[in-house]
């Protein structure tokens, strides 16, 4: 008997992995032929993100098991988990699962650890696996009800969703219910972590199970286009498949059930061969990627290497932030993408991006803060509309790279940064890493916010990461960083000023309420809240006014108040029924919940620090432009902040009314209703109603259009339609039809725009006109694009 064990222990080592390489390449030299007929153009860049998924979800997968020992008492180091685990995971591939367990069991107790604890922690791992998967595939359930259980679809929606949810929470909290210990078999087969303890393994699973659906969504689309609206969907179906083909247990990881099974999911958006083809191809994919961390893992496992143990311990010891570091680096990578898509796609226009691009290049080329005038055909101030000072600070960026995109690229880098300056504000006030992690992995996906970054750019949406940044320096009392910050956002925009004066009023009121009269805060205090209204009053009642030789052109939003900035304030104080009137309408409410909603609600907790938002909130809630009380623009970009800031506290204020609410509970709930808020009104890829045309509907012809664009001299005049503004906005004088026409060089169409002023219509009667004007030749037609130009000598198309 002992020597049969022996054997059995030298069989479980490389000859079972030699055999299961084997059938690994048996299994593509046989799928191979299968797929090649289906195969014209692969798209390589999109495999290699479908392998990083895959590798990544494996290296998940290595670090739960990890996890699921050190909860066991054995702290062994990732890298040698990793290697183990990976080790023994490639004998499945051998006919019958069993080998991967014995491998498992063989590797691990080498490292001294008794196999009943092996057992009960891959017992452990295939639950959370499992949890991992079913939450996962909650993202398909419509899908899959309708496909599967179609007579019952609407009647199994909402109890399916609840029961995975029941489930989840029954894991996570089965250390605290006393009922489920009573029952024998659960309290055998359940971990008895704690429920942080628990929670943590669930989001681990959870994020390595989308992974899983990530890089089979990349795998497909490398050979087939997947439509993105159904993003969300796809990911849940593919990991429902590969749920399915687990629990199947009839080949190495369901082999075949899931193909099938994927197939017949795929074959309701693209024809059966290319779905069977499709399935089977990322199937070869996922075992190359095995093979992939496989080898990466030997080489970390082996490795001496002093820097990379060293970054691997500064790893270890910082994971929230090296989460937080990949949260913040997908949202810049996801965001740069699709704002740069809107730009390539004509998805942008003069307003805004046009305005603000030609103001920093003015800057960067001696014009400092000057622009077109939007409403006439005259260079003009900035300052006649917004006292958006930081677009000057941005103009030496254009000695790198003069374009547009720089901008977009900014503000999208800085909004994501803003995720850090959440997660330090969470720290300090929370004294809890990961529920801090949890606000910032909420603020990356708030609808706001990525609203505010898909549409052009605008400079006021750097105030939300300044004013986050500003008030962690604050309660920090790091007075010259705060300065920085604070100063920073205020350049933004005019009103800022009025949000910075607030947090100076609180900075002296709460020094003198608590009673300390530390003359440096006192100081501070009063002269930020006297400094900051005193510009914002001057820039308001004579700056603007001055420059645009007239009140603020946002004046007439506020009409109904009264026709200058006192009478409009007069008007707000002593017509109170007009005021809550116009807060009570159904529009403004809206607007409200869907700034609230993704935090829960939990900002009312603690509405001290909404009062900063104060200012924002009443010009937008009062305004008779239906476009400032909604989140799909600019205009809540110093509102967000603030609306993150009360939550923290608010849940602060809560735990400390009611302390025994695992923090657990805190961070489902926020994850929950985010989640919930960004499918139902949110812009991103799985959403309801998702904002994806620039990549679902690029323009066919935009290369040639972009073309003929740039053949445009930069000192000629140029009159174009709204959406060809940002591309044409790099030179002294750009007008937006029909303004300009007369007077301009160049006159350019796209007639593509729904939005079009005066209308679509009319711009086509334009074109039509000024085929037939003698004053004018067609130098360029390309299906609805169109370029006259003003007749004289030297044409340049």
């Amino acid at each position: 008997m002992k020597k049969a064990l022996q054997i059995l222990k030298i069989i479980l080592g490389w000859p079972i992995s030699a055999v299961a390489i084997f059938f690994i390449f048996k299994t593509i030299f046989e799928k191979t032929g299968d797929i090649a007929p289906y195969i014209s153009s692969i798209n390589y860049f999109l495999v290699f993100l479908s392998l990083v998924s895959y590798v990544t979800f494996y290296f998940i997968r290595a670090y739960v098991y990890k996890k699921v020992l050190a909860q066991k008492g054995y702290n062994l180091p990732l890298k040698k988990v990793s290697f183990l685990w990976g080790t023994s995971e490639l004998k499945r591939y051998t006919p019958g699962n069993i080998w991967s367990f014995l491998g498992r069991t063989f590797l691990f107790s080498k490292e001294g650890i008794p196999k009943k604890d092996i057992g009960l922690s891959i017992l452990y791992e295939i639950e959370i696996f499992l949890i991992g998967c079913i939450l996962v595939s909650i993202l398909s359930v419509s899908f899959i009800l309708n496909n599967f259980l179609s007579d019952f679809s609407n009647l199994l929606f909402v109890p399916s969703i609840v029961l995975v949810f029941f489930i989840a929470i029954l894991f996570i909290f089965e250390e605290k219910l006393p009922f489920l210990n009573k029952i024998r078999f659960i309290n055998k087969i359940t971990p008895h972590f704690s429920p942080d303890q628990n929670l943590n393994l669930i989001i681990s699973s959870s994020l390595y199970m989308f992974f899983y659906g990530l890089g089979t969504f990349f795998a497909v689309s490398s050979i087939i286009y997947l439509p993105l609206n159904h993003f969300s969907t796809f990911i849940g179906f593919f990991v429902f498949t590969l749920l399915v083909g687990y629990l199947t247990i009839i080949t190495p990881m369901g082999l075949g059930v899931r193909e099938g099974l994927m197939t017949f999911g795929l074959s309701k958006f693209i024809s059966l061969g290319l779905a069977g083809a499709s399935s089977i191809y990322s199937r070869l994919l996922l075992i190359l990627s095995e093979l992939i961390f496989l080898g990466l893992s030997f080489l970390w496992f082996k490795s001496k290497s002093k820097i990379l143990n060293s970054a691997v311990t500064f790893i270890d010891s910082h994971k929230k932030e090296m989460v937080l570091a990949v949260f913040i680096l997908s949202y810049i990578l996801y965001f740069t993408a699709a704002s740069f898509a809107r730009y390539h796609n004509f998805y942008t226009g003069r307003f805004d991006l046009g305005n603000m691009d030609q103001t920093v290049w003015n800057s960067a080329n001696g014009r400092i803060f000057q622009m077109t005038d939007p409403d006439g055909t005259e260079p003009i101030s900035r300052l006649a509309f917004h006292a958006d000072f930081i677009l000057v600070l941005l103009a030496p960026f254009y000695f790198i790279f003069p374009d547009p995109r720089t901008l977009l690229f900014i503000q999208t880098a800085v909004l994501a940064i803003g995720a850090w300056f959440v997660f330090l504000i969470g720290k300090e006030v929370l004294k809890n890493s990961k529920l801090s992690l949890v606000f910032s992995f909420v603020y990356l996906l708030n609808p706001a916010l990525n609203y505010v970054n898909l549409y052009d750019f605008h400079a006021v949406s750097l105030a939300t990461t300044f004013l986050l940044a500003c008030f962690y320096f604050l309660i920090k009392k790091k007075y010259l960083f705060f300065l920085v910050f604070a100063i920073s956002a205020a350049v933004t925009k005019e009103q800022v000023w009025l949000t910075v004066s607030l947090i100076g009023a609180y900075i002296f009121l709460k020094n003198v309420v608590g009673k300390r009269f530390d003359r440096k805060e006192l100081a501070i205090g009063s002269m930020v809240f006297l400094s900051s209204f005193f510009i914002f009053y001057y820039l308001i009642s004579f700056a603007i006014p001055s420059v645009r030789g007239g009140e603020h052109f946002a004046l007439p939003y506020y009409s109904q108040f009264g026709n200058t900035p006192y009478s409009v304030v007069k008007g707000l104080i002593f017509s109170p029924e007009k005021t809550f009137g116009l807060l009570f309408e159904q529009n403004r409410i809206s607007y409200i919940k869907q700034l609230l909603i993704p935090l829960g609600f939990l900002s009312v907790l603690s509405p001290l620090y909404i009062v900063f938002a104060i200012p924002d909130f009443m010009i937008n809630l009062l305004s008779n432009n239906p476009q400032l009380h909604q989140i799909y623009y600019q205009y809540s970009s110093v509102i967000t902040p603030f609306i993150f800031i009360s939550a923290i506290y608010g849940i602060k204020r809560a735990k400390d009314l009611f302390p025994k609410i695992p923090v657990s509970l805190f961070a489902i709930y926020l994850v929950t209703a985010t989640l919930y808020s960004a499918y139902s009104f949110g812009p991103l890829p799985g959403a309801k109603k998702p904002n994806l045309d620039m990549f679902t509907k690029p323009l066919k012809d935009r290369i040639v259009i972009e073309d003929a664009l740039k053949k445009i001299p930069e000192s000629s005049t140029v009159a174009a339609t709204n959406n060809l503004g940002s591309h044409l906005s790099q030179r002294e004088r750009i007008f937006t039809i029909p303004i300009g026409m007369d007077g301009a060089e160049y006159i350019v169409f796209l007639l593509n725009d729904p939005f079009a002023q005066p209308s679509l219509n009319i711009q086509k009667m334009m074109v039509k006109n000024l085929k037939g004007d003698t004053n004018y030749v067609k130098v360029f037609e390309l299906n609805d694009f169109f370029v006259f130009k003003k007749r004289n000598p030297g044409l340049l198309f």
